[in-house]
């Protein structure tokens, strides 16, 4: 054999070494690459105006190859967008394999604005959402819609006004019950809210259009909530949506005879393990809120039976609440 074909065969060989030696690290992680979430931007039109939003995606090793099972629909509060708390929704989306869907309550650029007060065209938003969401992938078995805040309210009026079986469970974090309540308290939040609340409702307060108001209050409009079970999260520390307006939401649901299980937060850990209040922040209460939505995905949370009434005061150590799912941060 020729010089030159010795060196061109050789060549070959140590190719053929090379190649297969960078490709085998990519065959042999495949089956264990574990669950990712890719951030998948939404644009629906809803009222004729762009609807925004994310879904938070699971998939292993390629996208789209995790048909979802079941779906949680995230209800931002005021001054936030679909993307805030994103990092503490992907863990959620990752550890339950489970996508989370989250619209911006309208858009950075329409009539209604992303992170104002604009409860009916946040509730559209959701169900038209949920809807399309949903259509697309047929084989969800369970839907979760869990609201934070002024998304409490918003998701109340989604669960309210939405086609009887869209959603399965309601979850309120410390969300207003009543319109009327938030006008009056509103400028103590933020002072831009009270004109925000009016124009959400037609333009007028609570004296000229109490009409307007009271389809706003998912308090008034329990006799509607048809989902198999709702779940209240509150923090007695609340300065922002005070504790009792969640009595007034259970209070409504008891009276409507709609099965209700509410958590009380005294107290709980922060994500550093030191002891704090349970308030209006991402904190014991909110933590608590996402673990009830985790039980609900993994079948953990108690449905049957009466309503419910669980508490949690880790200052005094005191937890009745069900165990945390597993990796799951909770109130305790």
């Amino acid at each position: 054999m020729r010089r030159a074909e010795l060196i061109l065969t050789a060549c070959g060989a140590l190719l053929s070494v090379f190649v297969t030696t960078l490709a085998a690290p990519v065959v042999s992680a495949r089956p264990d690459c574990g669950t990712q979430v890719a951030t998948v931007p939404v644009t629906l039109t809803v009222d004729g105006e762009a609807a925004t939003g994310l879904v938070y995606e699971p998939y292993r090793c390629e996208p789209g190859d995790l048909p979802p099972r079941d779906l949680v629909v995230s209800v931002h509060g005021h001054d936030s967008s679909a993307a805030s708390n994103a990092e503490y929704q992907i863990s959620i989306a990752r550890r339950t394999e489970t996508p989370i869907l989250a619209m911006d309550l309208r858009s950075a650029t329409g009539t209604w604005r992303t992170g104002e007060w604009n409860l009916w065209a946040g509730w559209r938003d959701v169900v038209e959402a949920t809807r399309w969401y949903r259509g697309e992938h047929p084989e969800i078995a369970k839907t979760v819609l869990w609201g934070g805040s002024q998304g409490g309210i918003v998701s109340g009026l989604a669960a309210a006004y939405a086609p009887d079986g869209l959603f399965d469970y309601w979850v309120d974090n410390y969300g207003p019950a009543d319109d009327f309540t938030s006008w009056l308290a509103g400028a103590q939040a933020d002072p831009a809210l009270p004109t925000q609340i009016e124009r959400d409702a037609g333009g007028c307060t609570p004296l000229e259009c109490p009409l307007a108001y009271a389809e706003r209050s998912p308090a008034l409009l329990a006799d509607r909530i048809h989902v198999r079970r709702t779940f209240l999260v509150h923090g007695t520390g609340d300065a922002v949506v005070p504790y009792v307006t969640s009595l007034e939401m259970r209070a409504a649901l008891a009276a409507a005879g709609r099965p209700v299980s509410m958590y009380t937060i005294v107290s709980g850990t922060d994500l550093q393990g030191a002891v704090v209040p349970g308030d209006h922040s991402i904190g014991p209460a909110y933590f608590e809120g996402g673990c009830v939505v985790e039980r609900l995905l993994d079948d953990s949370e108690p449905l049957d039976g009466p309503d419910k009434d669980y508490f949690v005061d880790v200052a005094r150590g005191v937890r009745t609440a069900p165990p945390a799912p597993p990796n799951a941060k909770c109130a305790a």
